[in-house]
């Protein structure tokens, strides 16, 4: 069976998120997209119920576990283009948490019935395998147990033992306020997305510099997401410098500061990229500014539907 066929026989996809709070059970984010709570613990025993009927991969999760919190689920069928597939979808809803502020969550795991179905799956079934125990003996019980998941079908998706993350980080919870942000926000992002080569990069670059293997890299990624949004190829620290200042503050003294902390920043990726001696202190400073500097461009883009131009840029500074 193709790729294609396999999804298509799919329903929905449940995409595990770990690290993020919820303010009440359930929340619409958008293009039928829903973040739902895990009711019950996951368990490392629940997730070998899940190694048993296919998940290759569960004791990788054992350690995450704790930290479970929520589903994103996508149905397969509401997956129409221009966009992307349901599983991307889910990437693009946890890519907008993290342009939010919420950028402590992962989403690890992704499987097609829901992850509410295996948590708390060994528990719930306790009693049935206590009564096969009883009536049919322990190899039974043990290796054809009647209440076995259904067979599983998922796979790992971005993991990692390690995370560079951002100083301003949101540990508030989700709340309606903040998914009817995203809800509304969702269809415009989902295109632009998808059709802007240049917004995408920039997006990408969003996401894994936190997998970066040391903050170096991580401020090499952040900029080329940066220069990405800009388009920008001559002249570069003043043009980079005066062009997101205008993007990120309003005229006057605001934008004036702006001006020159970018300036700032774009020194100290010059240092970093070239290998050049700066301080940890100041080289993390910069690489957690930048990110900033990258995510505010990014909402800039969202909350316009586009990505500014050079036209775009001319009439705010010359108008």
């Amino acid at each position: 069976m193709t790729s294609q066929a396999k999804e298509q026989a799919i329903e929905a996809w449940h995409v595990l998120v770990c690290g993020l709070q919820l303010a009440g059970d359930a929340f619409d984010l958008g293009a039928s997209l829903t973040l739902r709570r895990i009711v019950q613990p996951l368990t490392v025993f629940d997730l070998a119920a899940a190694g048993a009927v296919g998940f290759r991969e569960w004791a990788v999760l054992e350690p995450m576990a704790p930290a479970v919190i929520a589903e994103i689920v996508s149905p397969v069928a509401a997956a129409a283009r221009p966009g992307y597939d349901a599983l991307t979808k889910c990437w693009l809803a946890s890519a907008l948490l993290v342009l939010r502020g919420f950028a402590r969550h992962t989403c690890p795991a992704a499987s097609a019935y829901s992850w509410n179905f295996i948590a708390g799956h060994q528990a719930s079934q306790s009693p049935t395998f206590q009564r096969q125990l009883a009536e049919e003996g322990v190899r039974k019980a043990v290796y054809e147990p009647r209440g076995s998941l259904p067979p599983f079908r998922g796979q790992l998706l971005d993991y990692h033992l390690r995370l560079l993350m951002p100083r301003e980080t949101r540990s508030t919870p989700i709340d309606a306020v903040e998914a009817s942000w995203i809800a509304g926000h969702f269809e415009p992002f989902n295109r632009l997305a998808a059709d802007d080569e240049r917004f995408r990069f920039a997006l990408e670059a969003a996401m894994d510099w936190r997998y970066a293997k040391d903050p170096r890299a991580a401020v090499a990624r952040v900029w080329a997401g940066v220069e990405s949004l800009l388009a920008i190829n001559a002249e570069l620290v003043y043009r980079v410098s005066l062009c997101a200042a205008s993007a990120i503050a309003t005229r006057g003294p605001e934008r004036v500061a702006a001006f020159k902390r970018v300036k700032g920043l774009y020194g100290v990726r010059s240092k970093a990229v070239h290998g050049e001696p700066i301080t940890e202190e100041k080289l993390l400073t910069g690489l957690h500014e930048s990110f900033e500097l990258l995510r505010a461009l990014l909402l800039d883009a969202v909350e316009r539907g586009a990505i500014r131009t050079e036209e775009d840029f001319h009439q705010e500074l010359l108008s």
